[in-house]
């Protein structure tokens, strides 16, 4: 692409030779010929300091925000933010297809997965080609699309990671979308894109603001600052829909007077438009409640189990109310809804006698918790989880408390160590451990589970927290395929459908179980 297109919009400076961009990189070692190399700088790395590289490996151009070292002038533009920069870049080169679309970005600490799934299901019963980039799968009007190594940046572990991706992969997702004829994209904007300016080059057509509970504050610091990367997201944006339950998002109506705001509540609160009123909670079997609007009046059912599930779909039913779906529609859509990816995704288990296994991607205190509250509900729990390393350690007691507040048995086993020394995280875990209550530790994840199967009897159920949809094991020497819907099947082949035995252990607070 020619640089006076590549760059609309960029402010920059420098002399460069005239010269098609045929690619763009922030990683040094994938540049090619004729590449622009765009210097971000990271928390661990300063791109910066590959430039040099960058053009030895043949990039014909190299953004920056200040002069690399030993590098030619003449080859360097230079620009205030080359993330912001990277970004519109990106937008440029995909020749700006995403502004075909109407866009809703979802955000929050929890339940983004959730509401981006629901509204693209509403969005598709009125007829709407739904692009949809998610923490779980990225799709274009119902076909899964791939999102390749999803940057290959150093805050990203592995590949398809990030919960949204970098703008390489997020804006050639929307490219294929394009070619799909998608008229609608729904996409999650997670608190550090927002910081990183990942999406900065599309503005939303309206947002929609879910929670915001302790989370990724080795990143943002403090939850005044988390709230703001979140609050970020509504700069140009005139239409939002927000949970007001929330404390923290219930603050987005005033900062943002000249936004038209959706305000959602689940409490009676009464500056909400729109209420959730004879609420029933059916266990397993999902949720019910009557809708209050100035505008309509409706019953919805939904077979997503759990109270949030009732914020989580009504946020997803106001922002589709945006785009024109009406209330037959939303009933149909959520009464049909078949559920996310490891989102209390129940194992189906040929086997009666055998415990009720869901696979939940909680991995944080509130959202534990509020998944062991409704479990329970059904019968004695058993919850297996871990902490991930180098991330945010002041949560690991909180989990371990959420663990044990509604669990007959809790299992601490690993979930994405990485580079750091397992048994430190298990000493933060049990910092929050009420010694008076049963558990076990028990570090290889799959002994841990074959563990909890072991132990869970007729009529009870087990929880593997912390993973969801993910398929793998990040320790310090890499990534590792993990599936832990395969290990329970895994389990139930090895001990035949016939005259399966469940143990009854004694269970004893405090104790480590070694590795089976």
């Amino acid at each position: 692409m020619q640089k006076d297109r590549l760059f609309d919009g960029i402010p920059v400076r420098g002399q460069t030779p005239a010269a098609e961009i045929r690619e763009i990189y922030s990683d040094s070692r994938r540049v090619t010929p004729g590449s622009l190399f765009v210097c971000l700088a990271g928390r661990r790395f300063d791109g910066h300091d590959f430039a040099a590289d960058a053009l030895r490996r043949g990039a014909a151009l190299v953004l920056a925000e200040r002069m690399p070292e030993g590098v030619d002038p003449g080859r360097v533009l230079l620009t205030e933010d080359t993330r912001r920069a990277e970004s519109r870049l990106w937008h440029n080169l995909t020749e700006r297809a995403a502004d075909a679309m109407q866009k809703i970005a979802v955000t929050g600490t929890a339940g983004k997965t959730s509401v981006a799934f629901l509204t693209a299901a509403i969005l598709r019963a009125c007829g709407r080609r739904v692009g949809l980039i998610t923490t779980v799968r990225a799709e274009a009007d119902g076909q899964e699309i791939g999102l390749g190594d999803n940057g290959g940046s150093s805050v990203c572990d592995i590949p398809g990671a990030m919960t949204t991706p970098d703008p390489e992969y997020f804006f050639g997702a929307v490219w294929r979308m394009k070619d799909a004829r998608c008229d609608t994209l729904v996409y999650e904007a997670s608190s550090q894109s927002l910081a990183l300016e990942k999406t900065s080059a599309i503005v939303p057509d309206a947002a929609v603001y879910t929670n915001l509970t302790p989370e990724h504050l080795d990143c943002h610091g403090t939850m005044e600052e988390y709230f703001r990367a979140k609050a970020s997201l509504m700069r140009g944006v005139r239409r939002a829909v927000v949970n007001l339950d929330d404390p923290w998002m219930a603050r987005l109506p005033e900062m943002f007077p000249d936004a038209e705001i959706l305000g959602c509540t689940a409490k009676a609160d009464p500056r909400a438009a729109i209420a959730a009123t004879e609420i029933e909670e059916r266990g397993a079997d999902g949720i019910a409640y009557r809708w209050q609007s100035p505008r309509a009046a409706f019953r919805v059912r939904c077979p997503l189990p759990g109270r949030y599930s009732v914020m989580n779909t009504m946020e997803a039913a106001a922002v589709s109310t945006f785009l024109g779906a009406d209330p037959d529609e939303i009933r149909g859509a959520l009464a049909g809804f078949r559920g996310v990816p490891g989102r209390l995704e129940r194992i189906q288990i040929p086997d009666p006698d055998a415990p009720r296994v869901f696979i939940d991607y909680a991995h944080t205190p509130d959202a534990l918790a509020q998944v062991t509250e409704i479990l329970a509900r059904s019968g004695p729990l058993t919850v297996v989880f871990g902490c991930g390393g180098e991330r945010d350690r002041t949560k690991r007691p909180g989990m371990a408390q959420a663990a044990q507040r509604c669990a007959a048995y809790v299992v601490i086993t690993e979930d994405n160590p990485r580079g750091e020394d397992p048994d430190a995280i298990f000493r933060d875990i049990l910092e929050g451990m009420d010694p008076g209550k049963p558990y076990a530790l028990i570090p290889d994840r799959r002994s841990a589970i074959r563990h909890a199967l072991t132990v869970t009897g007729r009529g009870g159920i087990v929880l593997l927290a912390g993973k969801g949809h993910e398929k793998y094991e990040i320790r310090a020497d890499g990534r590792h395929p993990f599936d832990e819907a395969a290990v329970v099947r895994e389990y139930y082949r090895e001990r035949g459908a016939e005259n399966i035995e469940y143990g009854s252990p004694e269970r004893t607070g405090g104790t480590r179980k070694e590795q089976e």
